[in-house]
């Protein structure tokens, strides 16, 4: 299977301690079965010797040990193999995203990369305890089929047709395994999709009944239902290989107590057999028992490769930035992004229009809900890849060799901002500087920040629209984006950000793209641009329109 497969490639130079591990556990199981069959008389009845067998024991306490050993070993050998690739995939998978084209992997989908690396992680995790006693099991399996071969070699050659039979009809069986588990990987995500919307949404689920009566009945329930049918169904696939298994085993035993006594003659011969069929079958529940996990292991092997595909498909060919950068004026032309529904139709398009910026200006975008305004700013600080129309940095275009450093222009508070707990990527900044920023910004009564980490993140929307804004100003890099920052904010401090806080910024030599609604405070920008479905309609500056 893809899974064992995986773990010996991944070993490495453990791989000899896992072979000797596996060898251990393997021979142990057969040296068990060897002393004890050995035990038996001709007559199919234990000794009845009135001295203890200290060789017999010595052997199987030898026997016995080297399963015990051999499966702690194994076992931790393999966790450990199967936590280092978990590692490796796991630095892999934040690599891929860090380094993929926003536009893109927004498409492609936050909860699928996230689902699948945290539900294929534990799955991997739990093959690798059981695989073990499976691959164990499953040598001490043949072992054994070939200790019949000594003691009968027509008892051998029904062993080896039965399970050959058996063979043929277990993978018979699971044929539609791989298709059902990847229904029910979808299934799973989609749930999980669904599922956010009750959480993210809680507030307004809160308040409008109708709302939350409708995702729980009316999507929630049905998507669960159909999940729990899949999973039952991928439950049954496997199952079914189990229950052929048992089938063919049962049958084994069957055959060699009733059918092969007159073919064989030697009663001693047909315990003896009856014994080691016993055996087996017992190794046979080992392996059935890793088996279904090993292929919910191989599958998410699968999956998560798929998924590692998919992101080295978004990833965009970008060099690191240089050190220092700066700009005097930025022109973008034409710029044009579109936005497509799961059918693959346009859903909104933003542009063809365009937009210039001056070193040291602050330069208000405005529109109404809908109109593009956060759209443009994730295309023109290049997040969004452009479908058409270019941009110029002083003079020069903004192309894949140079649009890592151009980016690094911007410092940005988005309308849909993440909120940092700590002072990612950035130099040893002193905590006073930082908790007077944060007093600056009228929020130190509320959280400070005290062993590189702040000490409070839960806070009220504008609370955290001005601690992200503190994150932003102590990047200190010439360009400033502030998507709606002074939405959400109480009065006292609206007016302050607009009258006090942005002249201030920009006297300290920073560039400002504000984007607002607020009118009453458009006097306060150098230019003014107002978008209305995607385009730029009106550009006001010192009070004239263009």
């Amino acid at each position: 299977m893809k899974f064992l497969k995986l773990v010996w490639e991944a070993a490495g130079v453990r791989r000899l301690k896992l072979a000797i591990a596996l060898m251990g556990s393997t021979f142990g199981m057969i040296g068990v079965l060897v002393v004890v069959s050995q035990v038996l008389d001709p007559e199919g009845h234990t000794s009845e010797s009135n001295v203890p067998d200290l060789m017999g024991l010595f052997l199987f306490v030898i026997a016995a040990f080297s399963v015990i050993a051999g499966n702690a070993v194994g076992q931790r050998l393999s966790v450990a193999v199967v936590e280092d690739l978990l590692d490796r995939i796991r630095r892999d998978f934040a690599d891929l995203v860090r380094r993929s084209d926003y536009g893109r992997f927004e498409a492609f989908g936050i909860t699928r990369v996230y689902d699948t690396l945290t539900r294929n992680s534990q799955t991997l995790t739990e093959a690798a305890i059981l695989s073990i006693h499976g691959v164990a099991g499953f040598g001490a399996l043949i072992l054994g089929g070939l200790y019949t071969l000594i003691i009968s070699p027509l008892v051998f050659a029904v062993i080896i047709g039965l399970i050959i039979t058996s063979t043929f009809f277990y993978r018979l069986t699971q044929r539609r395994t791989h298709l059902a588990l990847t229904e029910t990987s979808e299934r799973q995500t989609g749930f999980f999709s669904l599922f956010r919307h009750l959480i993210d949404g809680f507030k307004e689920v809160k308040l409008h009944n109708p709302r939350g009566a409708s995702i729980e009945h009316e999507h929630l329930e049905p998507a669960s239902g159909a999940l729990r049918d899949s999973q039952v169904f991928a439950a049954v696939q496997i199952n079914r290989g189990v229950s052929v298994s048992y089938f063919f085993f049962y049958l084994m035993l069957a055959t060699i107590a009733f059918v092969l006594p007159p073919f064989v003659g030697d009663h001693g011969i047909i315990v003896q057999s009856l014994y080691v069929a016993i055996f087996m079958l017992s190794v046979v529940e080992i392996i059935l028992k890793a088996v279904p996990v090993i292929t919910r292991a191989s599958f998410a092997i699968d999956e998560l490769k798929a998924v590692e595909q998919s992101l080295r498909e978004v990833v965009s060919n970008e060099r690191p930035p240089s050190a220092d950068v700066q700009f005097e004026r930025i022109e973008a032309q034409g710029l044009m992004y579109s936005y497509f529904d799961p059918d693959g139709a346009r859903s909104f398009t933003m542009g063809p229009t365009g937009l210039d910026l001056n070193r040291g200006e602050i330069l208000f975008i405005v529109g109404g809900n809908g109109s593009g305004k956060s759209t443009l700013m994730k295309v023109f600080t290049r997040l969004y890849e452009p479908e058409s129309g270019g941009i110029l940095w002083d003079d020069t275009s903004v192309e894949s060799n140079n649009v890592t450093d151009y980016r690094t222009l911007f410092s940005s508070v988005f309308s849909d901002f993440h909120l940092f707990d700590r002072l990612y990527g950035l130099p040893e900044i002193e905590e006073k500087v930082v908790n007077d920023m944060l007093g600056d910004l009228d929020i130190a009564h509320k959280t400070q920040y005290r062993d590189g980490a702040f000490t409070n993140t839960n806070l009220s929307t504008g609370q955290r629209k001005r601690l992200a804004l503190a994150v932003a100003l102590l990047e200190n890099r010439p360009i400033l984006l502030l998507d709606e920052l002074g939405a959400d904010q109480d009065p006292e401090f609206r007016k302050r950000f607009y009258n006090e806080l942005i002249p201030g910024w920009k006297k300290e030599g920073r560039t400002l793209v504000i984007v607002s609604h607020e009118d009453q405070y458009f006097h306060v920008a150098d230019r003014t641009i107002v978008l209305s479905d995607g385009q730029t309609a009106i550009q006001r500056q010192n009070g004239a329109t263009s």
